[in-house]
């Protein structure tokens, strides 16, 4: 952050990749260099902040200067803060928010401790909207500035989701679907939660009693996150699964195992606030959809399973190593596409149970 000729020449993190856990301690330090013989800096400040990111259309009505009147639909993007907390980072005599500096370099420590619920960071490269976004704010304002110079500092917050909690019971999952061809498609999920860099379990069975031709069986997992009613979805990986190609025997069975990617998944996780007489819900989901695709008929079969991603499992045999989180850059990301997820026209039975 440039001001005037002295510069904030860092801000650094005790994680290298500024990613955090909710509810763990935050600590760093901010580096200062002052080329000046002194200089006195007011109301020097740093917080750390929440917002919410996510567009509503609205119809406004227009004139178009002779008299004319007519309606628009516009796309209204929102920012909103839910959660601010100031950070003091250094003492201040008599009360006073100044620092008076000779010249040379400078180092402040801080450190604070996150709250312990708090809605995972989220977005993408591909969308801006909606996102959920927290960062460091360092404001510096020099006696003769008027406005504060400022800098953000991105930060990347998951609260912990303990899968083990989840499906403490080792449930599957079943979901079976008929078209009116009568062709029976059934899949069970060995487990529905599951940790990025982890894997399960899928059992297909298909009854093809009147030998129609399957081209293919296609798996994608698909990312949904909702905030304040805006909604968007995102291909986290799609695979072909491998069946014999052009596929009309009777009856089909087989076993795959579907490898989450490794890297920062937000996990799931539901999440209301209240900012500035709002209640806003966040909501962030995921569901493994297959489709059966049909030689010769434009309706492909679906299922929708409900998959529940975690960060950590207090069962040993669940449990990631130790700070991997940490290692892995935060530019990367898992998500391959957009996409919509297509209504089924077909009619059609389909029942989801759990074993």
């Amino acid at each position: 952050m440039g001001i005037g000729k002295s510069t904030v020449a860092n801000v650094s993190f005790n994680h290298s990749n500024s990613f955090y856990y909710a509810g763990e301690k935050v600590t760093g330090v901010i580096s200062f260099n002052n080329i000046f013989k002194k200089l006195t800096l007011h109301k020097v400040s740093l917080e750390f902040t929440g917002e919410f990111g996510y567009i509503e259309q609205q119809l406004q009505h227009c004139n178009d200067g002779i008299g004319h009147i007519h309606t628009e639909n516009r796309t209204i993007q929102h920012r909103i803060p839910f959660i601010h907390i100031p950070l003091p980072f250094t003492d201040s005599k008599n009360n006073e928010n100044k620092i008076t500096l000779d010249r040379g370099h400078y180092s402040w420590p801080f450190e604070f401790t996150l709250p312990e619920y708090l809605p995972p960071s989220s977005g993408s490269s591909k969308s801006s909207h909606p996102y959920i976004k927290y960062s460091i704010c360092l404001a510096v304002n020099q006696s003769w500035y008027k406005l504060s110079k400022k800098q953000n500092y991105p930060l990347t917050i998951y609260p912990r989701v303990d899968i083990a909690n989840v499906n403490e019971d080792g449930q599957s999952i079943v979901v079976s679907h008929r078209n009116r061809k009568h062709l029976q498609f059934k899949a069970c999920l060995s487990h529905e939660s599951v940790l990025p860099g982890g894997k399960f379990s899928l059992d297909i069975d298909l009854e093809n009693l009147k030998r129609l031709k399957i081209s293919g069986i296609e798996a994608i997992l698909i990312q949904h996150r909702e905030i304040a009613q805006n909604n968007h979805s995102e291909v986290i990986f799609q695979k072909d699964l491998p069946i014999p190609a052009d596929f009309n025997k009777t009856e089909f069975h087989e076993t795959f195992d579907m490898h989450i990617p490794s890297g920062l998944l937000p996990p799931t996780y539901q999440y209301m606030a209240s900012c500035d007489n709002l209640s806003i819900y966040t909501n962030i989901q995921y569901e493994l959809k297959l489709d059966v695709k049909l030689h010769g008929y434009l309706n492909e079969m679906n299922l929708s399973i409900p998959i529940i991603i975690g960060t950590e499992s207090s069962l040993e045999q669940f449990q990631p190593k130790e700070d991997s989180y940490y290692e892995m850059s935060t530019n990367n990301t898992t998500v391959l596409r957009e996409m919509n997820a297509p209504d089924i026209n077909e009619p059609s039975t389909e029942t989801l149970t759990t074993l």
